[in-house]
């Protein structure tokens, strides 16, 4: 798509590598053909190869030329002639993608383009398990600490908690405890803290996870769309790769209500695409990384969440 002065928009996407990806269900993949079925120039890169130096930071990419993905030689793109970046690649949010977001962030400061999404500056301060807290009424009763005693205060109260590592994606490191085996679970949390060296969320269990996880994608602050994820039977984790089952769903009014409750922090940090999870109309998560889930939605309600987040991206180019 071309601007006023018959510019072509040119966006980038820093992502995993597309051997690591589903091109059938991929949200990243689903979003660049999207963009290319728009006459937008795509370009794909890594973490690893984004540089900054004088001012301004360059990434080796190299150009998508079709909706199949096939793409053309390396080349050296600087960031302020990129109209959009997207920041696409998945936890763990570990030193390097800190460090990836402290150059982006640097670039930034010193340039006014490109448009991010997400903005840096927002998922270096927002990261998914720690962000809900700020809207700590909204959530299931929740403690981040690595201590034992505080974790046993909250096993005695509510006597099976989930208990959750910091930076990690997936449902990876992610246990359910409970009372009825407290050496057990004191072996659970402690095992999970050594193995990620980060305290853990330790979170009220919700018995309504059985009728499922809701993922809520908000776009620009606004909800555009959501699917209900069902755990398989004798699961907790609704997450869709450990076979949760994506069902059609709609928001209840509560569920209105805790949109709008983060949308003011959502724009003000601009985090313009989110994905929020919801159990028993209770926020758990707010996924800011590289949220997930736009196929699904289109798969089961017929909403195009692809057209709906470029259709707004390009409303702020005009």
């Amino acid at each position: 798509m071309k601007n006023k002065k018959n510019k072509k928009f040119l966006a980038l996407f820093q992502m995993d590598p597309l051997e690591n990806l589903n091109f059938d269900s991929d949200t990243t993949i689903n979003l660049i053909k999207e963009a290319i079925d728009r006459n937008i120039d795509v370009w794909i890169g890594h973490p690893k190869n984004l540089s900054f130096s004088n001012e301004n930071a360059s990434i080796v990419a190299k150009k998508v030329f079709n909706s199949n993905l096939n793409f053309g030689k390396s080349k050296i793109l600087k960031l302020n002639e990129i109209d959009f970046y997207f920041i696409r690649q998945d936890p763990p949010f570990d030193m390097s993608y800190l460090t990836n977001c402290y150059l982006l962030e640097l670039h930034k400061s010193f340039n006014k383009k490109p448009f991010f999404v997400n903005d840096p500056s927002g998922i270096k301060n927002f990261t998914e398990k720690i962000f809900p807290l700020y809207f700590y009424k909204l959530m299931p009763k929740s403690c981040i600490t690595e201590d034992e005693e505080i974790f046993l205060k909250m096993l005695h109260k509510y006597k099976r908690l989930v208990v959750k590592t910091l930076y990690n994606k997936g449902g990876e490191g992610v246990v359910k405890v409970s009372d009825q085996n407290k050496k057990k679970a004191i072996n659970e949390f402690l095992e999970i803290k050594k193995k990620y060296s980060v305290p853990v969320v330790v979170q009220e269990f919700l018995d309504g996870v059985i009728y499922g996880d809701k993922r809520v994608i908000l776009i620009d602050g606004k909800p555009e769309g959501v699917i209900n994820r069902i755990p398989k039977k004798g699961e907790f984790k609704a997450n869709l790769h450990l076979g949760g089952q994506a069902k059609q769903t709609t928001l209840t009014k509560k569920e209105k209500k805790i949109c709008m409750e983060i949308k003011k922090t959502l724009k003000k940090e601009k985090l313009f695409f989110v994905g929020i999870d919801l159990i028993n109309e209770k926020l758990t998560e707010i996924n800011v990384t590289s949220p997930t889930g736009i196929v699904q939605i289109l798969n089961l309600s017929g909403i195009d969440l692809a057209k709906k987040l470029w259709q707004k991206l390009l409303k702020k180019m005009t």
